[in-house]
């Protein structure tokens, strides 16, 4: 087969988002003759502390920058903000990524800075805007026990910086029982994952039983810390990276790896 060959026959993949945010990815592998097997790793639940988020939203107008990483912390944070009777306000706004833009872009806010790819943290703190941020406010929109990186970084520029905490993730209550079936017939050929955290959930759901044969299956990884955390876990199987987390990353990353695969293997 071609590099440029989207022919998913005969594949069967996990696919590991939450499942409100899984069909979409998943409908397209089932368009190019693929078949899924949805098997959500973490879910996403309100935070825990909804008074301080209710508190911080109400001072929306002492803000200069709202900064959204991710997709989840768009829906979740513009709901909060509904919640909270706050109008929107107009701040700068700036995304983690296309896809947390489009998101905010769906709801009807502008959105001021995306960051470019790899679409994650350092990328937007490369935006030459946000090295000039001395006496500044920030609220960052995102999940509870989050990635630091923004905000240490801003702050040793001379930022103000809050945390928006607006949902948290848990691990979902997925039945291994699904992923041993499909073991048994033979019908799981690669698990795409997105997220470190969703390594972790996915190897304590599967549980020892079954760890070698999860270790040896083939992944679709969403970025090179991704990668870096199967390899931790002591993944055996080949791991394709992703360029980033959307849709089109990860969906051109299993075509590469069924292309990639030998005739014999296919």
């Amino acid at each position: 087969m071609n590099s440029c060959n989207s022919d998913l026959r005969d594949v069967w993949a996990v696919v590991t988002r939450p499942l409100h945010q899984a069909e979409a990815i998943s409908k397209r592998i089932e368009q190019s003759g693929g078949n899924v097997i949805r098997f959500p790793v973490i879910e996403i639940k309100a935070p825990r502390d909804t008074a301080r988020l209710h508190a911080l939203l109400r001072r929306l107008p002492d803000f200069d920058w709202l900064v959204f990483v991710s997709a989840n912390a768009v829906r979740t944070g513009l709901h909060a903000i509904a919640n909270a009777g706050v109008s929107r306000p107009q701040l700068n706004i700036a995304a983690v990524g296309t896809r947390t833009a489009q998101v905010l872009q769906q709801h009807g806010w502008d959105v001021d800075l995306v960051a470019k790819p790899p679409f994650n943290s350092e990328a937007l703190l490369a935006e030459p805007v946000l090295r000039q941020v001395r006496g500044k406010h920030f609220l960052i929109f995102r999940g509870e026990s989050g990635r630091e990186l923004l905000r240490d970084t801003l702050q040793s520029r001379g930022a103000l910086v809050n945390y928006a905490e607006c949902y948290r993730r848990t691990p979902a209550r997925s039945d291994p029982a699904l992923l041993e079936e499909a073991w048994s017939r033979q019908r799981l050929d690669v698990i795409m994952i997105t997220s470190v955290e969703g390594i972790e959930n996915l190897i304590n759901i599967v549980g020892h039983g079954n760890r070698t044969r999860l270790l040896r299956t083939d992944l679709v990884a969403a970025g090179q810390r991704v990668k870096k955390a199967a390899h931790d876990h002591g993944w055996l199987a080949p791991v394709v990276v992703a360029s980033d987390a959307t849709d089109d990353a990860m969906l051109a990353a299993l075509i590469s790896w069924r292309n990639s695969r030998s005739p014999a293997q296919q």
